[in-house]
C-alpha cells in the first residue's frame, strides 16, 4: 500500500522532536514543492512563495511542540492550505495588524473542508502531490522505459506515435506501459483510507 497521500499522526507526533532532523527534512521534502507552487498559484512571485514555504515550515516548527493528535479537530492538508493563506495575507498587508500564527492543535480553526473544496487550485495540487508520491513509490516497480513511456504520453500529453518513435519502442509497447502503468497507479491511489487525511 502506498504511503503517497497519507499524514500518519505518528508522523506529526515525530516532529514534535525540534531536534529529529531526518523528520524536518522529510516534512520538507513531502510538503514543500506543493506549499510553493500553492502559493505561486495565489499570485506569490517565486522569491515570496520560498518566503511563504519557509514561513509555514517556521510556524509549524514553533507550534508543535504541544501538538496532540485528535482526528476531530480537522485534516492536516486544511491547516497546510490555511497556513499558506495566512502567510500570504501577512505578506500583502505588512502595516496592518498581523493575523496571529496557526496553531496544529487547533485545526478546526483553519479553513472549513467546504471553502478548502471550493479552493479549486488548492485540490488540484493536493492531487499532483499524491500523484507526484505515488509516482516516486512505484518507480522501482516499473524499468525505466515503461515509466518513461507513461509519463511522455500520460502525464505530457504527447502523442502515442512521437513517444514510440524517441525511445525507439513499438506503438504497443507505448499502448502496455500506459495500461500497466496506470492500473498500477489507481489501485495504488484508490487504497486511500480517511485517515490518509490527518
Amino acid at each position: 500500500m502506498t504511503h503517497a497521500s497519507r499524514t500518519h499522526p505518528s508522523f506529526l507526533l515525530r516532529l514534535r522532536d525540534r531536534k529529529d532532523e531526518l523528520s524536518w527534512s522529510r516534512f520538507h521534502a513531502r510538503y514543500g514543492h506543493l506549499l510553493y507552487r500553492y502559493a505561486r498559484s495565489r499570485g506569490a512571485s517565486h522569491t515570496d512563495a520560498e518566503d511563504v514555504v519557509q514561513e509555514v515550515e517556521t510556524q509549524l516548527f514553533q507550534a508543535i511542540g504541544g501538538f496532540e493528535y485528535d482526528g476531530r479537530r480537522g485534516k492536516f492538508r486544511s491547516y497546510l492550505r490555511a497556513a499558506v493563506i495566512h502567510a500570504l495575507t501577512r505578506r500583502a498587508s505588512k502595516e496592518s495588524r498581523q493575523p496571529p500564527g496557526l496553531d496544529p492543535r487547533s485545526f478546526d480553526s483553519c479553513a472549513t473542508e467546504r471553502e478548502m473544496d471550493r479552493d479549486a487550485e488548492w485540490a488540484r495540487e493536493w492531487q499532483l502531490q499524491r500523484l507526484r508520491r505515488t509516482m516516486q513509490d512505484l518507480a522501482d516497480e516499473f524499468d525505466p522505459t515503461t515509466l518513461k513511456a507513461f509519463e511522455m504520453s500520460v502525464l505530457a500529453g504527447k502523442p502515442v506515435t512521437y513517444t514510440a518513435e524517441m525511445l525507439d519502442i513499438s506503438i504497443w509497447s507505448v499502448y502496455r506501459a500506459r495500461k500497466k502503468v496506470l492500473e498500477r497507479l489507481k489501485s495504488s491511489l484508490g487504497e486511500a483510507r480517511p485517515e490518509e487525511d490527518v
